[in-house]
């Protein structure tokens, strides 16, 4: 029991230690002849000096980008695979289904239902995507990267089926692109089958 004391009571005066050593190297005086704090032996933090007349970057004026434009920020990129924009749907589907658990008691099955969702027309009024994001129309529907509305297919459960009409932008031709709720994909003669319908 003594020595269980004795740790602790070492361990408690490690922690102040440090934390006064570090709390007096956040506070080195910056001298008048040289703004740049040098940083000392003890301290990694570095300061960087922002010459005066530069305006500060206007990155720093815009607000954090939302969930939705992080997630799909490689939405309909030529240079990646389309089944890459149903997988990053996906993703944000089920990111945002967690984030708001009331979701679970709303229907989302239609476009529109989704859309709506993300735009933040839910219980939270959490948007997670602009009305000006690629991913959306000026109809307020998702839409894939040839600007045909997507098409899901709610299973239960929290489960969906995103399918992309393709590069003929018809739905329920040979060229679709169906994402499975687990994550594979439908391909030729599996891509429709008599069931579907």
């Amino acid at each position: 029991m003594k020595r269980a004391v004795s740790a602790f009571v070492i361990l408690i005066v490690i922690l102040i230690v440090i934390f006064l050593s570090r709390h007096s190297a956040q506070r080195t005086p910056i001298s008048s002849t040289n703004p740049v704090a040098q940083p000392s032996s003890t301290s990694a933090i570095q300061i960087t000096e922002i010459p005066s007349g530069i305006p500060s970057s206007s990155a720093s004026n815009r607000p954090a980008p939302l969930l939705g434009e992080t997630i799909l920020r490689d939405y309909a990129n030529t240079n990646l695979p389309p089944q890459n924009d149903l997988t990053l749907m996906s993703r944000l589907m089920d990111n945002s289904r967690l984030l708001l658990k009331s979701a679970a008691n709303r229907p989302l099955s239609a476009n529109e239902d989704w859309a709506d969702f993300l735009r933040g027309k839910n219980s939270g009024h959490e948007r997670f995507l602009p009305d000006n994001h690629i991913a959306l129309n000026t109809n307020g529907q998702l839409i894939d990267r040839w600007g045909t509305p997507l098409f899901f297919h709610a299973l239960g459960g929290g489960r969906y089926d995103v399918r992309s009409a393709g590069p003929d932008r018809k739905l329920w031709t040979d060229d679709d692109i169906h994402r499975n709720s687990n994550g594979s994909f439908r391909h030729g003669t599996n891509l429709n089958p008599a069931g579907l319908y």
